[in-house]
């Protein structure tokens, strides 16, 4: 057999490799921890979703209130008293 026609040997990563792949990761994630534009925009992201959670609890909240408010006024006293008038019987 040749050189050009012998089988390359499949290389698989050693322990070393894998340990510099680690390593390089490691020190890419410390240096985007440490840059202080990413650590500004994580704020502002939280302090935004923060935000938007509070106007949606505020949306939701309001009509729930109103609508409790107005039967507790309105709605359930009158609409009790024509249930009792229409199942109770002979009163027609």
């Amino acid at each position: 057999m040749t050189a050009e026609t012998a089988p390359r040997p499949v290389r698989t990563p050693g322990v070393r490799q894998r340990m510099v792949r680690y390593w390089i990761v490691l020190a890419t994630v410390r240096h985007i921890l440490q840059d202080r534009r990413f650590q500004e925009s994580v704020i502002v992201a939280a302090i935004g979703v923060v935000a938007l959670a509070q106007v949606g609890r505020d949306n939701q909240v309001r009509p729930v209130r109103r609508a409790a408010s107005w039967y507790k006024t309105h709605g359930v006293s009158h609409e009790l008293a024509r249930v009792r008038e229409a199942l109770e019987p002979g009163q027609e």
